[in-house]
């Protein structure tokens, strides 16, 4: 299910509620004629994980009392043939300055658009076109890192490889042939992944995202939904600044007694903060108590409260 399936009742008001199913999300919109619309999204292990939770959250709608009927014009489809930059240009508002996006100086079919620069959030937003134009590979820089030789480097790389991102795949992490900066991996999320122009419904779906990264940052055998928790979730990594110091993978799995952290017996994306805090609980912890550490590359360390060795030792592990 990849478009919106919309469903209906009417009480006091006339209440929708839309649901859209696409790989392992689960896209969700509800409200009335009388109250602003809200939205969420669920993502899943897997698509089939998805696909029951569609179901599910469907069936409980219809129990009570929703109506399915044919929903509105999707933005997507409305502007399927739209080149992404005149989707993007024309849906500035009223009162926003419209974006202004000038050619790259020696590369084909790369736009720039400069987000006030001069602000210390500022940043530098680059598109590289394919399909004339029709979808597009998205990443920025913040201002405050941005070097024009740095980003031209990871243009040569991206250029030659920008029909990557849309083979179907959620995500590749491909070795740079030579280092970006101080990274020396890029890593291509599809659409639906790297959620570029989510605020552009009539883009999202065509516009996909790379940026440089730390080998040690994504795992070589991560599945989507780790590839998401690290790029979008509470310990995300600030992939739009380019003068960063590495940010290694810390997943966790622990039964740590007494501790204010709930048990996790799966793996689960961290920070290194979470890894220090649980370190410095675990020598005063119960007997019985443990915690596992994973690796970028699958190998796993085992500490227990009679473990001697320092968070830096483990920090240095997981970074090599």
């Amino acid at each position: 299910m990849t478009r919106w399936r919309r469903f209906e009742r009417q009480e006091a008001t006339l209440e929708y509620w839309e649901i859209r199913q696409e790989g392992i999300r689960c896209f969700l919109k509800w409200g009335s004629d009388r109250t602003p619309g809200k939205g969420s999204t669920t993502t899943l292990d897997d698509e089939e994980q998805a696909r029951r939770q569609a179901t599910r959250k469907i069936n409980e709608r219809l129990r009570k009392g929703f109506t399915e009927v044919d929903p509105p014009c999707d933005p997507a489809e409305a502007e399927a043939d739209t080149p992404v930059l005149d989707v993007i240009t024309g849906a500035a508002g009223p009162y926003a300055p419209v974006p202004q996006f000038l050619p790259v100086d020696g590369f084909d079919q790369v736009y720039r658009c400069a987000r006030t620069p001069e602000h210390p959030m500022g940043f530098f937003e680059y598109y590289v076109l394919c399909e004339q134009g029709r979808s597009a590979v998205r990443f920025a820089v913040r201002a405050g890192s941005h070097q024009d030789t740095v980003v031209a480097g990871f243009l040569e790389f991206l250029c030659s490889r920008r029909d990557l991102a849309f083979d179907g795949r959620s995500h590749h992490k491909v070795p740079l042939p030579s280092p970006v900066g101080s990274f020396d991996h890029a890593l291509f999320c599809s659409s639906a992944l790297g959620r570029a122009c989510a605020a552009y419904p009539g883009a999202a779906a065509r516009v996909a995202t790379a940026f440089p990264v730390f080998n040690c940052e994504i795992g070589d055998e991560d599945p989507e939904v780790l590839v998401d928790a690290r790029i979008h979730g509470h310990a995300a990594l600030p992939y739009s600044d380019w003068g960063r110091s590495p940010y290694p993978v810390v997943d966790m799995r622990f039964d740590i007694q007494p501790s204010y952290y709930r048990p996790s017996p799966k793996f689960k994306v961290y920070r290194s903060a979470d890894l220090q805090k649980l370190m410095d609980i675990l020598p005063t912890a119960s007997p019985q108590s443990w915690l596992e550490v994973r690796s970028f590359r699958g190998e796993t360390t085992r500490l227990e409260p009679t473990t001697t060795v320092s968070f830096a030792d483990v920090l240095s592990l997981l970074a090599n």
